[in-house]
């Protein structure tokens, strides 16, 4: 039988394939990252309330003091989560890797590519596969691509991308949910 902490940490492992699924839908991905950050940040909650009358759980819970960069990882989650819950929505910054058919490489093009795409641009879907996209800057239409890869970022994780840093914080709250299971699960 799955105890309360395993099923919500199935949970939260439910909402990182949705992120991980929707990568190329915006604002799906926002909110599959916002359940998951949710499910995810109870984990120890339920394992506390499951657990914590155990004889012993609590010294064992006070001693899983993380190494820094995993603790920068949990401050990170929990502002994220708090600023989710109580200030903004999750809304990731997308940066997309595109691909440009040669006959679409227009001088224009060219010259807005080579200038590093600096400016603000959208990404169009032209199809429910949310493959094939319009690159547009404002209203005005550049090119058709194709998406060859995205990467969501979150302000509390500068530089990284949404779904690794969702997978290492699945990772660290596996490991300590098997060893509170095998401890404490009797």
């Amino acid at each position: 039988m799955t105890s309360k902490t395993e099923f919500k940490l199935e949970e939260a492992r439910f909402f990182l394939r949705h992120v991980e699924h929707h990568w190329r839908n915006v604002p799906e991905i926002d909110f599959y990252l916002s359940a998951f950050i949710s499910a995810a940040r109870s984990v120890t909650w339920v394992m506390a309330a499951e657990f914590g009358t155990k004889p012993g759980w609590r010294e064992w819970y006070d001693k899983k003091a993380p190494k820094p960069a995993v603790r920068a990882l949990l401050r990170g989650m929990t502002n994220l989560r708090n600023r989710s819950v109580k200030a903004h929505p999750v809304r990731t910054r997308t940066t997309a890797k595109i691909i440009v058919a040669p006959e679409h490489l227009t001088p224009e093009v060219l010259a807005f590519l080579e200038d590093g795409a600096k400016g603000q641009v959208n990404l169009e879907a032209l199809d429910p596969s949310n493959t094939r996209f319009v690159l547009k800057q404002g209203e005005r239409v550049l090119a058709p691509v194709t998406l060859e890869h995205a990467e969501h970022h979150l302000p509390e994780f500068a530089g990284r991308d949404a779904k690794d840093v969702c997978s290492e914080y699945l990772a660290e709250l596996e490991a300590l949910v098997n060893e509170c299971i095998a401890k404490f699960a009797a």
